[in-house]
């Protein structure tokens, strides 16, 4: 989706012949490949985005001779345009006769941050100054929709407990102290760090974030090793540098990196801002004798709590326009809003994986969805099966002597469930619960739900 967006922004920006372009990243690793060079060429953005461009003695694929193809040399990684002749392969096996420019754009400190590669034939009066003016309009949109995607408006919601976060949030964009945030897995706190680092002083420094559960102990502590090293690296790009730190789960974060972090960024000259999110306070009984204190000061300044969804009453509805709109626009989907009995199914949802969850299935459904309003058949599988098992009894333990009784009781309440919704269809209700009818008549009778039941 990501990709899409940035290609839609940049055939809205590049013109003639320069729609055939590829931009590569300081590392020679392709960020960018556009429409008209995917027809040159008959490779997706998917298909090669991410791959390195260095020339190699031998090309065993046509990828390989792509990407081969594709490498600046090092007058152009030194600083200096040039134009080349060269044969691009084709996906097919085919290859075409083109010519390929290569623009080095470098920073105010004269380092090399972009390299864009045109594809066609050269003109004349294609100046340099005129692929200056074509890529800052490229960068401006992208920035622009960047800032928009992680704007104020961008974090949806009117529930008082939202808009006190918002408020805390813009207390942060002024500062550099250290905070936390406090909520359950997919609530938005990641979403809420990235917009407080996009509205401070850091922005030109890259964000990021380091999972303390998903991640081993050796894990984080080489990530951070090589981020530390960057920090003191004169010259390099801005974002290549660390700007905001994010610990997420730092409720688990292991002592030796508490340690290590205390001795390595804790300080203020780092220029390093240190963020953490987790499940519960940092000081909660819990975590009293896991967490350093030192370290748990590092986050104390702020702590920004935000709730399950299920929690926020109308902002479900809110989220779920907001989602509806964001896939129209960039995904050409045709729903528009939703209809008030989905509402209510949105509604009743407990959403265990809050906002994350609603994101993906109001995406599922609008793939499934052709009309202009999202109707309870467009919702996904995976939505209804929630909804399934959230109707379910809760196990009726008080009063029972018997692990059989209770299992009885659940049965019946399941065939109930299911006739009711086929209407006394037991041929429906059978394939439904995946039994032959004479199981299903077996079943009844041995539970005594005669004909009338």
């Amino acid at each position: 989706m990501a990709n899409r967006r940035r290609r839609n922004l940049l055939d809205a920006t590049l013109l003639g012949s320069a729609s055939a372009i590829c931009v590569l990243d300081a590392e020679r690793r392709i960020r960018f490949f556009s429409p008209g060079m995917q027809q040159q060429t008959g490779w997706t953005a998917d298909d090669v985005e991410g791959l390195v461009c260095e020339f190699a003695a031998e090309s065993s694929t046509p990828k390989d001779l792509l990407v081969s193809t594709l490498a600046p040399s090092h007058d152009v990684l030194n600083g200096m345009g040039k134009t080349v002749r060269a044969v691009l392969p084709h996906s097919s096996g085919s290859t075409l006769k083109t010519t390929l420019t290569f623009l080095p754009i470098q920073d105010e400190g004269g380092t090399i941050t972009r390299i864009l590669v045109t594809c066609g034939e050269a003109d004349s009066d294609l100046t340099h100054k005129s692929f200056s003016l074509q890529l800052h309009a490229e960068v401006t949109a992208l920035r622009l929709e960047f800032r928009k995607r992680f704007s104020d408006q961008s974090f949806v919601g009117q529930s008082p407990a939202i808009r006190k976060a918002v408020d805390q949030a813009e207390l942060l964009k002024n500062s550099t102290c250290g905070y936390s945030i406090v909520g359950p897995s997919g609530s938005g706190r990641r979403h809420l760090s990235k917009l407080i680092h996009i509205a401070s002083e850091h922005q030109e420094y890259s964000f990021v974030a380091l999972d303390c559960r998903l991640l081993t102990e050796v894990q984080v502590l080489d990530n951070l090793r090589r981020l530390r090293s960057l920090v003191d690296e004169k010259g390099s790009a801005a974002h290549r540098r660390m700007g905001t730190l994010l610990l997420v789960d730092a409720d688990r974060c292991p002592r030796e990196v508490q340690q290590w972090l205390l001795k390595n960024l804790a300080d203020e000259a780092t220029g390093v801002r240190l963020a953490a999110t987790s499940l519960k306070p940092l000081n909660a009984a819990d975590t009293l004798d896991w967490l350093i204190p030192e370290f748990r000061d590092l986050f104390s300044t702020l702590q920004i709590e935000l709730p399950a969804l299920h929690e926020r009453g109308n902002d479900i509805s809110l989220l779920a326009q907001f989602f509806i709109e964001e896939y129209r626009q960039t995904m050409q989907t045709s729903a528009e809003s939703i209809t008030e009995e989905t509402q209510r199914e949105l509604l009743f949802y407990r959403w265990p994986g809050n906002v994350r969850e609603l994101q993906q299935v109001i995406f599922d459904a609008c793939q499934n969805c052709f009309a202009v309003q999202l109707r309870p058949e467009d919702l996904p599988f995976a939505f209804r099966a929630g909804m399934s098992a959230q109707e379910m009894p809760a196990t009726p333990l008080e009063g029972m002597s018997s692990l059989d009784s209770i299992l009885e009781r659940f049965e019946v309440e399941v065939l109930l469930k299911t006739l009711t919704a086929c209407d006394g269809n037991k041929a429906e209700a059978a394939r439904r619960l995946g039994m032959t009818r004479p199981k299903l008549y077996r079943r009844l009778k041995t539970l005594g739900m005669d004909e009338d039941e």
